[in-house]
């Protein structure tokens, strides 16, 4: 047993909590849990600190963020000096010919306007295959030895993605395909960054995450699902992992479900989710489905990364097995796909929690639709620090104007917020700024001020809608009897600071199914 007294406790008027291994058994005054427990009962003082349940991360890649964070980060990045500098120094410490992969860099960000091409990578690393994956992504570029390396000429071709060999940029399955190219990872080394993976979300309070990982290694999705299952039966892990399965095939996918897994098969620290698809590419990147040009790319509308039947005969085979859908739909061409398959194959009321992922531009008819179907939505508060400054030149006034409608969807229907780390890295206090006021922290520019939320909501949002959302909630997501002991400590109670302020606030301790695996 552990107590906690002279806290702060979300949505009660407790001061106190009592738990027995990995459950709460009572929660009252610091005198009521006083008089519960015997005196070898270890007492945590929280001197007045804020309690949560565990913040959810409900979309995102927990490998490719281990292996973002153990690798050559480039977010930040805001020119290109800075990332010469940054990729001469990896050089330096590389084995010539072997590969260096870098991801994070944002070319808008870039003050001297030099957009990474071939050419300029050329003159950096000749000596190394270099691939540099946008912070997105869904676009890379790769240099001339990355070029030869992977076996690329102008003949290469991939369905769903485009090689650009002049300029060395690659998009959408274009980066799958060379990355079929490059050694694959050993299990000690996946372990390694998944571990470092969830001890980032650790410290940033997040107990439990829908996460996105089958294809990131190889296609074969069993190299993942096999690593986790040794992970979750030995109880080495500090999140919890609700599987967000994408596959290279529909066959592939039908041997999954032929090896008997579908939904909700696991246990509590793995367990499998909803069918992942995606269906086009980035905003930034502008590769997201555009139903028209985007507004500052005349004769560019995006690129479809599967077609309509593919992802049909995949949502109908998931349906077969109870499982939900959910699709990575950024550009307003994929959500109008997405959502005339939906209107034919997602059961009324939406029981398996189908829906979207992104959520960002949309019509208002479009909108109308989600919501009428009772969709559920996964979006992403902190992509606006890095949006708001290119949505109405992508997309055009208009269409800006009705997109990214996160209170609207929250208010409507079952919408959760998560990072897409390594999109961006995962940090809820930072996602429920951003989804309270709309105005990016790095460029002060703003989105439709008439989509914020409330403090009150947006906390919500990171913690007992995603819950909701991956059907955990009947144990988790409260700090009440009965529920599992997940939760964070936070050194102020966030609700009484200014918007602006929360993410100076401090994660202080966290606690996953009891055990404390994270504190500062």
């Amino acid at each position: 047993m552990k107590a906690y007294i002279n806290c702060k406790i979300y949505q009660s008027e407790d001061t106190a909590f009592l738990i027995d291994g990995s459950e709460i058994i009572a929660t009252g005054s610091d005198e009521e849990i006083r008089k519960m427990i015997a005196s070898n009962v270890e007492v945590i003082d929280l001197t007045g600190m804020f309690v949560l349940p565990g913040f959810v991360d409900t979309h995102m890649h927990l490998y490719s963020l281990g292996n973002y964070l153990n690798s050559l980060r480039l977010n930040g990045v805001r020119s290109y000096a800075e990332l010469k500098e940054k990729l001469m120094a990896r050089a330096e410490k590389t084995p010539k010919g072997e590969w260096i992969v870098a991801r994070g860099y944002n070319e808008e960000l870039f003050s001297d306007q030099i957009k990474p091409e071939r050419k300029f990578l050329d003159e950096v690393i000749k000596d190394h295959p270099l691939l540099l994956v946008r912070t997105c992504g869904h676009v890379a570029v790769l240099n001339s030895e990355g070029i030869r390396k992977a076996g690329i000429d102008e003949t290469t071709e991939t369905e769903g993605g485009r090689f650009h060999i002049d300029t060395g940029i690659l998009e959408e399955n274009a980066i799958s395909y060379v990355k079929e190219k490059m050694p694959l990872p050993d299990e000690k080394s996946i372990i390694h960054d998944l571990e470092t993976a969830m001890a980032y979300c650790n410290a940033h309070g997040i107990t439990a995450v829908g996460s996105d990982d089958f294809r990131s290694v190889t296609d074969d999705y069993r190299t993942m699902l096999n690593i986790y299952e040794k992970l979750s039966y030995q109880e080495k892990m500090s999140v919890r992992v609700n599987e967000q399965c994408q596959f290279a095939t529909p066959k592939s996918f039908a041997d999954f479900l032929d090896d008997g897994y579908t939904m909700d098969v696991g246990n509590d620290f793995f367990r499998i989710g909803p069918l992942k698809l995606i269906t086009d590419g980035s905003l930034g990147g502008r590769s997201a489905a555009m139903l028209n040009d985007y507004a500052d790319d005349p004769g560019n509308n995006g690129i479809m990364v599967m077609d309509e039947t593919e992802i049909e005969t995949f949502v109908r085979l998931a349906n077969r097995f109870n499982m939900p859908t959910i699709a990575h739909a950024i550009g307003d061409r994929a959500v109008e796909t997405m959502l005339d398959i939906f209107e034919d194959t997602v059961y009324e009321g939406n029981p398996l929690h189908s829906g979207l992922v992104h959520c960002q531009i949309m019509s208002a008819k479009q909108l109308k639709r989600i919501i009428d179907m009772k969709l559920s939505c996964y979006i992403q508060p902190q992509f606006i620090d890095t949006d708001a400054s290119i949505v109405e030149k992508r997309a055009g006034k208009k269409l800006a104007e009705s997109s990214y409608p996160f209170k609207t969807l929250f208010e409507h229907t079952l919408t959760s917020g998560g990072s897409d780390a390594p999109v961006e890295l995962p940090d809820p206090l930072a996602s429920i700024t951003m989804a309270v006021t709309r105005t990016s922290m790095h460029t002060g520019d703003s989105m439709n001020q008439n989509e914020c939320l409330s403090v009150e909501q947006a906390i919500e949002l990171m913690s007992e809608k995603g819950y909701e959302q991956l059907f955990m909630n009947d144990r988790f997501g409260k700090i009440a009897k009965g529920y599992t002991a997940d939760f964070c400590v936070i050194d102020q109670d966030i609700r009484t600071l200014k918007p602006e302020e929360i993410t100076d606030a401090k994660i202080m301790m966290t606690v996953m199914n009891g055990r404390s695996v994270f504190e500062r």
